[in-house]
């Protein structure tokens, strides 16, 4: 079969590999729609922790089950699955407190082992969740991401009634605002500094949009640093009401670091918290997305070729769409 390899060196190639092979409790999935991301790009451009190069990216994915285990329970040949890439011991202390996206020996699909960008994928069956088939596949694809950004939100300890700001007009930003809304939130405004993202935000939901230049100096009860950049948590930090909430979702470099005064979280009686992956959110998004699959849908900008992931990621990274999408065919 045909597979994308990043190696070491971040070269990007379609090579042939054996088709994989089902064991007892897997899954092997073709995948018909696969989305790329941030973690996508540091493997391309820097590396990303955890990555096992060389590595066939792909972790947010959905596709159709065409071989199952002996083991496998619930899910059989022919069935459309989308698939959570964390792939944990089931034995540490983080897994058996239920955290498996903390997991002392994770291996995410499409980071630590093989991920969805080839003809076909072997997963854990536990891993695999029906999913409607009339959702649309690139809907089905954006439910990975769906379930960080519900993982965001459930970290905040409520948004009903509050007023947050999103900083970042990216997937995550844009999910997680769509998710304040449809919680209740009084109000949700997301800043961005393209202008091209701001129709999209504003026709998922958001109350009010704006550049960084434009914010002025508003507080908000719950903020969200959903841009993974140094200049968005700064500000961040800055616009957090006295016992407000700052929840860093953004993915930054592993040697970035940010200045903190103490005294004013001791004074103001702020709480900083990290949200990291998806934690066990990925049931709750599969049914999440049914009620929101509309708003959802309108975040999936250009697709691409499979076998032409390296445009597909300079195109992320450029351009004012918010997902970029591969496709198979």
């Amino acid at each position: 079969m045909r597979a994308v390899r990043i190696e070491s060196n971040h070269k990007i190639d379609v090579i042939e590999l054996p088709a994989p092979i089902a064991k007892d409790r897997e899954i092997v999935v073709r995948p018909v729609a696969c989305g790329i991301c941030g973690t996508d790009l540091h493997i391309c451009q820097h590396g990303f922790p955890g990555t096992n190069y060389p590595v066939t990216p792909g972790h947010e994915f959905a596709g159709h089950v065409v071989a199952a285990g002996r083991e496998v329970k619930g899910i059989k040949e022919g069935d459309f699955v989308a698939v959570n890439p964390n792939v944990s011991c089931g034995a540490c202390e983080w897994c058996k407190e239920g955290k498996p996206h903390l997991c002392n020996a994770l291996t995410p699909i499409g980071v630590g082992r093989p991920g969805a960008a080839a003809e076909q994928v072997v997963v854990p069956g536990q891993n695999a969740h029906v999913v409607r088939e009339s959702i649309g596949y690139g809907v089905a694809a954006l439910i990975e991401p769906l379930a960080c950004a519900l993982h965001a939100v459930e970290s905040s300890q409520g948004v009903r009634d509050r007023r947050v700001l999103v900083i970042g007009a990216g997937t995550m930003g844009l999910l997680t605002s769509i998710i304040a809304r449809h919680h209740g939130a009084a109000e949700v405004t997301v800043i961005d500094p393209n202008q091209g993202k701001h129709p999209i935000a504003v026709d998922v939901g958001a109350h009010k949009v704006a550049t960084p230049e434009q914010l002025g100096d508003e507080r908000y009860e719950v903020v969200f640093e959903a841009a993974g950049a140094m200049p968005a948590l700064r500000m961040a930090l800055n616009h957090i009401r006295k016992t407000g909430v700052l929840v860093q979702v953004g993915v930054h470099n592993v040697e970035a670091i940010v200045e903190v005064n103490p005294f004013t979280i001791y004074e103001h009686e702020l709480r900083i918290i990290g949200s990291n992956s998806l934690a066990n959110q990925f049931p709750a998004a599969v049914d999440l997305m049914y009620d929101i699959a509309q708003p959802a849908g309108k975040l999936i900008g250009e697709t691409y070729s499979v076998w032409d992931f390296g445009a597909a990621v300079q195109k992320m990274a450029s351009s004012s769409a918010v997902k970029t999408q591969l496709r198979f065919d």
